[in-house]
């Protein structure tokens, strides 16, 4: 019986290193040859994931679902957009405001290209962390209300007790505006109000007619919690948050452990009991 696994990239998918381990790579191809729908769902651009994709697993290139942006823009398997919803220029401009006055690292998302207004250390590891290149531009909200493309993601990036305050200052500046979502300890993702990874698997589903509680999901920071929670076969990582290890019903080794390649093979032994570390 053919099964559908969603996984998250970083720190699930992906190790530390920024890399896929041999056991994850051939796990993941074993899923492709028996011809199970496999769905990549990450914080990451749409660029930045189909690098990936492309890199690090081509046997998936044209055979994957990508909900990236934290489900901001779905890519069906024939690589045709099925949804995509931005900010308003009104509240991303208010955003970009808001993190200059708390002085943190600000850049935006516009037609899948990754812009910043400071050439600075955290634009450059980001950079270099997504395998995407940015763009430098004098002024973000001259860029953003010029611009014909919506704002699909702004991200802050600062220390983790910096974070924990943007966050909380912005849950009271914006409610209503934006979904607040931690995909790293460090950054904070600012994405339209309504999207999450879990919207994206429920809109996921109902275009290839699928139970949501039958999917096979793995995830390891908070940005992962609202799509763990759709089903029972949900799976925290090692390395996850505490958060997230409450909310899965399995818990895995570490991305570095292989933790990933180990349920799989569980999985497609129908030995789900024995999965558990």
């Amino acid at each position: 019986m053919k099964k559908t696994f969603v996984f998250d990239l970083d720190g699930t998918l992906l190790n530390s290193e920024v890399r896929i381990s041999p056991k994850t790579y051939q796990a993941l191809k074993k899923l492709k040859e028996e011809d199970h729908l496999i769905i990549i769902a990450s914080g990451r651009m749409y660029a930045s994931t189909m690098y990936v994709v492309e890199n690090f697993l081509p046997f998936l290139k044209g055979n994957v679902i990508i909900s990236s942006y934290n489900g901001g823009y779905i890519v069906d398997h024939n690589e045709k957009v099925v949804f995509e919803k931005g900010v308003s220029k009104e509240s991303t401009v208010k955003c970009i405001k808001f993190l200059r006055d708390l002085n943190i690292h600000r850049h935006i998302y516009i037609n899948d290209k990754l812009i910043s207004e400071i050439d600075d250390k955290e634009i450059r590891d980001y950079s270099k962390h997504s395998f995407v290149d940015y763009e430098l531009v004098d002024n973000l909200i001259a860029e953003i209300e010029n611009s014909s493309h919506p704002t699909l993601k702004i991200l802050a990036i600062g220390e983790p007790d910096k974070i924990d305050l943007v966050k909380k200052l912005a849950e009271n500046e914006f409610q209503g505006e934006f979904n607040l979502m931690k995909s790293w300890n460090t950054y904070l993702d600012f994405i339209p109000y309504g999207v999450s990874k879990g919207n994206s698997l429920k809109i996921i589903s109902k275009m290839y007619n699928l139970d949501p509680n039958t999917l096979y999901v793995f995830g390891d920071s908070e940005n992962d919690i609202d799509m763990l929670e759709l089903t029972k076969n949900s799976f925290a990582m090692g390395n996850a948050t505490e958060d997230v290890k409450k909310v899965a019903n399995y818990l895995l080794q570490s991305n570095d452990e292989d933790g990933v390649a180990y349920a799989i093979e569980k999985i497609l032994a129908d030995d789900l009991d024995n999965v558990n570390i």
